[in-house]
Parts: C-alpha cells; sequence; structure tokens
C-alpha cells in the first residue's frame, strides 16, 4: 500500500451508485417507477404486470423459479450486455424470497433450516447487489409490519432478511399517500425518506428531505451528490 493509493471516501461512494430498497401497499405504483431510472433492466418475479402496460420501453426478465433468476443475476453480473443498463430493478424482492423459501421447504423437512437456506441465499443475491459499481440497485419490497413497534416496513419471510435488509442498504424509502406541510390539496403520493413513529425509512446520504417525488432518476441525482 502507497500513500497515492488512498482515495476520498466521497469518490467510492459515488462509484457504487444508490441502493434502494422501497417498499409500500398495493397499487401504490411501485413498480412503473422504474420507467424514471435511468437506462433501467427489470428482473420481474411475480406474475401480474398490468400496471406496466405502457411501459414499452423497459425491459423485463420473467423470473418465476430459482433457476431463472439465477440465470438473470448470471446474465446481469457476468455478461458484456449488462452494461448497457445503469439501474437494475427487482420486482420484488419479497417475492424473490418466497420463491427460494418454497424451493427449500420442499427439499428440508426442517423448517427452521429452510428458512436460514433461504436467507442466506437471498442475502448472496443482495450482496451481489449491494456492491456491485457503477450500478443503481432498485429492490422493490411489498410493505410489512414491525410486529413489535407496529410500524410499516418491507416484508420479507422470516427475520433474518427483516434485519439484515433494513441494516444493509442505504435508502430504504416507504411510497405512499402522505399529508405534506405546505401542500393543501390533500394527501399526494410520495416517498417517505425519514422515519416517523409509524413507518421506516432511512436516507444515509442525508440529502434526502421527508418527502421526495416518486422519481428514481431525481432521487439517484441527489443521493450521489
Amino acid at each position: 500500500m502507497n500513500m497515492k493509493d488512498l482515495k476520498p471516501a466521497s469518490s467510492l461512494a459515488r462509484r457504487f451508485g444508490a441502493k434502494c430498497v422501497i417498499y409500500g401497499g398495493p397499487g401504490s405504483g411501485k413498480t412503473p417507477l422504474i420507467q424514471t431510472a435511468p437506462r433501467p433492466v427489470m428482473c420481474v418475479v411475480e406474475p401480474g404486470m398490468l400496471s406496466m402496460r405502457s411501459c414499452t420501453t423497459v425491459p423485463v426478465w420473467e423470473a418465476f423459479t430459482v433457476e431463472k433468476i439465477n440465470e438473470f443475476f448470471e446474465w446481469f453480473f457476468k455478461s458484456n450486455e449488462a452494461k448497457n443498463f445503469d439501474t437494475v430493478g427487482i420486482d420484488s424482492v419479497s417475492q424473490m424470497a418466497e420463491i427460494y423459501l418454497n424451493k427449500e421447504l420442499k427439499i428440508n423437512k426442517d423448517r427452521r433450516r429452510a428458512y436460514g437456506e433461504m436467507a442466506q441465499a437471498v442475502k448472496e443475491k443482495l450482496d451481489m447487489m449491494y456492491f456491485f459499481p457503477d450500478k443503481h440497485i432498485y429492490l422493490i419490497a411489498k410493505q410489512g409490519e414491525d410486529d413489535t413497534l407496529k410500524r410499516k416496513r418491507p416484508y420479507f419471510p422470516g427475520q433474518e432478511l427483516n434485519v439484515y435488509t433494513s441494516h444493509q442498504f442505504d435508502e430504504i424509502l416507504h411510497l405512499g399517500l402522505e399529508n405534506i406541510p405546505g401542500i393543501l390539496t390533500g394527501p399526494v403520493r410520495a416517498f417517505r425518506c425519514i422515519e416517523s413513529f409509524d413507518t421506516l425509512a432511512r436516507d444515509r446520504s442525508g440529502n434526502l428531505s421527508e418527502f421526495e417525488p416518486p422519481d428514481l432518476g431525481a432521487i439517484f441525482k441527489k443521493v450521489m451528490e
């Protein structure tokens, strides 16, 4: 190691892109948001893409099995074709975990072991995305509720992924209708970026306001400033 090899921390942060988990209730508009991201590609792991009927320019890979999910990750992380994209979306990462769990439950009689194997497999995929340089990550999650605090949070089967994801990812944003101070027309669709008493949210960049418009490109830009 030499002194000249040291780099500003800010340059490393920018190099890795924005890594976001965005969750919300059914019909909140999480899936179509991929259109607002720079040069996106999406891995869809659950049927029901009616909300994307107008998204004719977003390339999508259907992956309803573990094998198809693995095929997408193999392509995205090793293919030269993946260089054509700046953003990768997973819709939804909650369902991806369910797919892995269902496979493990078929081969493991011990349910605790099945949940552990599922969590390990999904964590490996999440780590691949989190540490992949020069890509923005948009992980769509279903909405769940914290058993203790009774607040909204991203949903994953079991306990391990719920703890892991809430600590690992830099941006955890809730998408829904919000009463925003200064807007008198009533609730509007927005990201909540700062935690409240009933909603888990986090912005490690410190660049986002409590509420932000539902625009991934704008979110990525502000996070990377």
